[in-house]
């Protein structure tokens, strides 16, 4: 269902390595990658649900919503956008990747995954 549009991500912005979905329980829901899956993606993926998950905790502090993270690690730069409240697009990019592009498409994409959320 939502492989056409995480493909579109993966082909329109250089650099990627691939896009996921995953829910805020770390279960993922689709992935799609520009050559082959990378294992270590799915623990990056966890992880930073779990890391957002902890700023939707710091609401209750009036700190304000938190839409969306970019982390780097090494050579790669993950991009999280939260969706639907409960899930989170993840893109991955190599260290010349384009992050703004990256970030513009997960944001394009995103109302797309919300519709089908709910």
């Amino acid at each position: 269902m939502f492989k056409q549009k995480l493909t579109s991500v993966v082909n329109n912005v250089e650099g990627a390595i691939g896009c996921l979905l995953i829910g805020f329980d770390g279960i993922p829901i689709d992935s799609v990658y520009k050559d082959e899956e990378l294992p270590q993606m799915s623990a990056v993926a966890i992880e930073l649900s779990n890391l957002l998950d902890k700023f939707r905790r710091l609401q209750i502090y009036d700190v304000g919503e938190v839409n969306e993270v970019s982390i780097t690690a090494g050579s790669i730069t993950a991009l999280a956008k939260v969706v639907a409240e409960e899930y989170l697009l993840i893109l991955a990019l190599t260290a010349e990747g384009d992050v703004n592009r990256g970030q513009t498409m997960l944001r394009l994409i995103s109302p797309f995954v919300e519709r089908e959320m709910r």
